[in-house]
């Protein structure tokens, strides 16, 4: 289906309200602007465009524009000091290194620009959510506003799929034609997390929770992507171990049955919401890619010629630190059964050499899920919870990037997730013994000094 945008005036109404609101209420404009990420059709943002400027400036541009100037005042007047963890300091460092290097090969193209424009999503809004998310309150409200931008997601992704059917000239039976990853909110974390430990919040109700879980599982099913289902479902029994909950031994046994009930009910749900579309057709289309040796030979040939040219591109360039982002633009032919970028750690490898792999695969992570770990010790339901939220998205993600995508591509909202939770973490504890857990020169020098 042609990729089209959201009507034009949502851009000019998000900087219409966004600009003066964050001026003035800085926080309210950040969760402004944390409801439309995890709420939108990423790609329809991506779509979303001014006459004036074109393709460089969109809607996910003016979310950003919003975001920075709630932070300006802290910068101009001091305010409060500016949260700029070591992880975004060697991530942005890296992400220059690379630009720079694709500046050098391919010019100041649209590509060379959208590469780090999309790249730098991630360290600027977890650098803007560890400033703005300063104590133990703005967390409820912020887990308020992913959850319920992730319910508008949903139902707009139901929306989306009714209405492709209806003005479809294809079949209804060929339900890959409505397939899209679009909109990957928060939900499927949410989910995630609820499986393994869910508290009762104050004003939500759990019967709510459960009907917004069977909307999320919804959505994932209908996007008809295998490496979220395969990494959701291998996060589950990763984050039960990281995050153990003591108190009830008994979730052992519940988590594979509420997965179930909650599968099952969306899939009963389904043929009633959207009467076109078969959910047992999605999933055993799907699942054919792995029985079927035809079908599994077309589907998983373009990873394996991506892991062979991006492993020869590092290995042929600089290794240390890669060949730049968005190398293989030049590269890239229509038909050339390439998935250049869909290898998330191996392409990370490739763009950015050892130095980037070390910062987003390994360093990353563990900074997120030590904080997050930090915050499962807390005796706050809300903090607790946004603990394991965080570091379900972060083992979910991580999994997921072994098959498909990377923190290379628009990851505003993990930005974000990722930015908080490593600023209540550090309001746990002294910065001497936060940053012990997180700093990799520590690491290193006790390594040697222990060998």
């Amino acid at each position: 289906m042609e990729a089209t945008g959201y009507p034009g005036f949502i851009l000019y109404l998000i900087l219409l309200f966004g600009i003066p609101l964050a001026l003035t209420r800085p926080f309210r404009a950040f969760l402004l602007v944390t409801f439309i990420l995890a709420a939108a059709n990423s790609k329809a943002f991506t779509f979303t465009r001014t006459d004036l400027l074109g393709p460089y400036f969109n809607a996910h541009d003016a979310c950003l524009l919003v975001a920075l100037a709630g932070i300006s005042p802290y910068i101009l007047f001091q305010i409060k000091k500016i949260q700029v963890p070591d992880i975004t300091k060697w991530i942005i460092a890296v992400l220059l290194i690379g630009f720079v290097q694709s500046w050098f090969v391919m010019g100041g193209t649209y590509e060379t620009l959208r590469a780090l424009r999309w790249a730098i999503n991630l360290p600027v809004y977890f650098i803007i959510a560890a400033t703005m998310v300063d104590n133990n309150k703005k967390v409820r409200y912020l887990l308020l506003a992913l959850f319920l931008g992730s319910i508008v997601s949903a139902v707009e992704h139901i929306v989306f799929v009714r209405s492709a059917i209806e003005h479809s000239r294809f079949s209804i039976n060929n339900v890959g034609e409505f397939r899209t990853i679009a909109y990957r909110s928060p939900g499927i974390w949410f989910l995630l997390a609820s499986l393994v430990w869910l508290p009762k919040f104050r004003g939500i109700d759990r019967k709510l929770l459960f009907g917004a879980g069977i909307l999320f599982a919804i959505s994932v099913v209908l996007n008809q992507t295998r490496s979220i289902w395969i990494s959701s479902i291998a996060a589950l029994p990763a984050s039960f171990l990281l995050f153990k909950n003591r108190m009830k031994n008994i979730r052992t046994i519940l988590i594979p049955l509420m997965f179930i009930v909650i599968t099952a009910s969306a899939m009963f749900l389904l043929p009633h919401i959207t009467r076109e579309i078969d959910p047992i057709n999605i999933i055993t289309e799907r699942l054919e890619t792995f029985s079927d040796p035809d079908i599994r030979y077309l589907t998983t040939i373009t990873r394996i010629s991506a892991l062979e040219r991006e492993i020869d591109a590092w290995s042929s360039g600089t290794l240390i630190l890669g060949r730049g982002l968005a190398y293989f633009m030049p590269l890239h032919a229509p038909n050339d059964h390439i998935a250049w970028g869909h290898l998330g750690h191996v392409t990370t490898l490739a763009q950015l050499g050892l130095v980037g792999f070390a910062i987003y695969s390994i360093y990353l992570p563990f900074t997120v899920v030590t904080a997050c770990r930090k915050l499962w010790r807390h005796n706050s339901y809300e903090i607790k919870y946004f603990g394991l939220l965080a570091g379900t998205t972060m083992i979910a993600s991580w999994i997921c990037f072994l098959m498909s995508d990377s923190f290379l591509a628009q990851h505003a909202t993990e930005g974000i997730i990722f930015g908080a939770a490593w600023r209540q973490a550090r309001l746990m504890g002294t910065d001497k013994e936060f940053m012990k857990q997180t700093s990799i020169l520590r690491t290193v020098l006790i390594y040697r000094a222990n060998s």
